[in-house]
């Protein structure tokens, strides 16, 4: 497989975190509703921190000055 370039790797992180704000947020207000979700409130932050490591190791190393 090849591995993402540093735009691709920060589009997958940036649409990630985006998508792990929402759900977060969509959890808390179901919980001030009174309703209850299987995930409790941070289990996607958690789960995001090891996808975005698992991107940057699947992405071409940059150069640095």
């Amino acid at each position: 497989m090849n591995k993402f370039n540093g735009m691709e790797s920060h589009l997958i992180v940036e649409a990630l975190n985006y998508y792990v704000t929402q759900v977060e947020k969509d959890i808390l207000e179901a919980e001030k509703e009174g309703k209850r979700s299987i995930f409790a409130p941070g289990f996607y932050t958690n789960v995001s921190k090891e996808l975005i490591d698992k991107v940057k190791t699947m992405t071409k190393k940059q150069i640095t000055n």
